[in-house]
């Protein structure tokens, strides 16, 4: 999608990540919470969610990435991009029922040095747990384990789930479902995004 669509791709950790390294005013500011023990706040990740929009690689547009994950984040969300002009113009819910979601992250693997991903049954590398193009091995994270899995499920279905409404009564909602090949599911959400270029 980021390719096609000319796109810059949002993610939340990466960008937290990013952000604490290149010590910028709220990078340091979610450095100081991270070095405490606390989470990083709503208002934190919002600030620089909204640093990344304003960047020239973000002038043909974001693909936002892990958040917003709550209501009252994606009410911040909305007021920020009211700020800064922009909008959503499209949010994409991947519908897929949880045995499915547990099989797909307990098979993940990574190359930890490209964040190059595999899957042990859906993508396996050509030598098992070896990164195709080093020859180094693949990582299974910490939490891509069953009960952490089950615990994120839970805590989807109470916390992310009422978003579907939210963006549902907004008329940007997307329902793809996501229980088929990589192919068809990407040939649905392209089908639903305005703009390929």
């Amino acid at each position: 999608l980021k390719y096609d669509f000319c796109a810059c791709h949002l993610a939340t950790g990466d960008m937290l990540r990013a952000a604490v390294g290149a010590e910028t005013p709220t990078g340091l500011k979610a450095k100081a919470a991270m070095e405490a023990g606390e989470l990083v706040s709503d208002e934190i990740v919002c600030g620089i969610i909204a640093e990344n929009i304003d960047s020239p690689k973000c002038s043909k547009g974001f693909i936002l990435d892990g958040f917003p994950r709550t209501l009252p984040q994606a009410e911040m969300l909305n007021t920020m991009l009211e700020k800064t002009g922009a909008s959503l113009t499209k949010v994409i819910h991947f519908d897929l029922p949880d045995d499915v979601v547990v099989k797909r992250v307990t098979g993940r693997r990574i190359h930890p040095g490209s964040g190059r991903s595999y899957h042990t049954m859906f993508k396996p590398p050509k030598v098992a747990n070896v990164d195709d193009v080093t020859g180094e091995p693949l990582i299974q994270r910490k939490d891509d384990n069953e009960e952490t899995i089950v615990t994120r499920l839970q805590s989807y279905h109470t916390k992310t789930s009422p978003l579907i409404d939210f963006y549902k009564q907004q008329g940007i909602l997307a329902t793809v479902n996501a229980d088929q090949s990589i192919s068809e599911v990407y040939k649905q959400v392209t089908s639903v995004l305005p703009g390929k270029v």
